[in-house]
C-alpha cells in the first residue's frame, strides 16, 4: 500500500495581508520608536502567530510591499505626522486612537510615496482596516482625513503641472 503525503500549499501573501501585517508593524513601531526597525521586524517575525511555518516567516521579511512600506513609514514618520495633523482639522494626534493613527500612516504614506497604488485604493484599504481593527466610528474620521489628504495632493500636483508648465511653456524637450 502506498502512502500518499499531501504538501502543505502555501500561496503569496496577498497585498490585503501585506497591508494588515504592516500595519501591525506600524502600530508596534508607534509604541518603540527609539527602537530600530528591523529589530522590531525580527521580533514580529519571531513571534508570529505561524512562526512555525518558516515560509510564512520567509514571506513577510521578504515581501516588497511590506519592507518598503513599514520601514519608508519609519523613516518619514515626522513628515507623515504633519501631513495627518495638517488634514485633521481640530485633531491631535495623541486625541487620536494609536490604531487610527497607525492606519493614517500606513495610508498617508502610500498617498505620498507609492504611486503605483491609486489613490481610492489606499483610502479604501485604510477605512477596510478600521472597520476591522479599530472603534466603530473611526472608519468615518479616516476616510475624510485621507480625502483631505489626497484632495492637498491633488491640488500640489496642479500647482506643480502649472509651475512646470510656466518654466517651460513650449514643453521643448533637451
Amino acid at each position: 500500500m502506498e502512502i500518499y503525503t499531501m504538501r502543505r500549499f502555501i500561496m503569496k501573501i496577498t497585498r490585503r495581508q501585506a497591508r494588515e501585517i504592516t500595519l501591525c508593524l506600524v502600530f508596534d513601531f508607534g509604541f518603540n520608536s527609539e527602537e530600530k526597525p528591523e529589530e522590531l521586524l525580527d521580533l514580529y517575525v519571531r513571534y508570529f502567530p505561524e512562526a512555525d511555518d518558516a515560509h510564512i516567516t520567509e514571506e513577510i521579511k521578504n515581501d516588497d510591499y511590506i519592507s518598503k512600506v513599514y520601514f519608508g513609514v519609519a523613516e518619514k514618520i515626522d513628515a507623515l505626522d504633519k501631513t495627518i495633523k495638517n488634514c485633521s482639522l481640530k485633531w491631535k494626534l495623541e486625541r487620536m486612537s494609536r490604531v487610527s493613527v497607525s492606519i493614517l500612516r500606513l495610508a498617508v504614506y502610500e498617498l505620498l510615496y507609492i504611486d503605483s497604488i491609486p489613490t481610492e485604493v489606499s483610502i479604501n484599504e485604510a477605512v477596510e482596516l478600521a472597520k476591522k481593527y479599530d472603534n466603530d466610528d473611526s472608519y468615518t474620521f479616516i476616510n475624510g482625513v485621507l480625502g483631505a489628504v489626497a484632495k492637498q495632493l491633488e491640488i500640489n500636483g496642479i500647482a506643480e503641472s502649472a509651475q512646470v508648465e510656466a518654466e517651460d511653456p513650449e514643453g521643448s524637450e533637451e
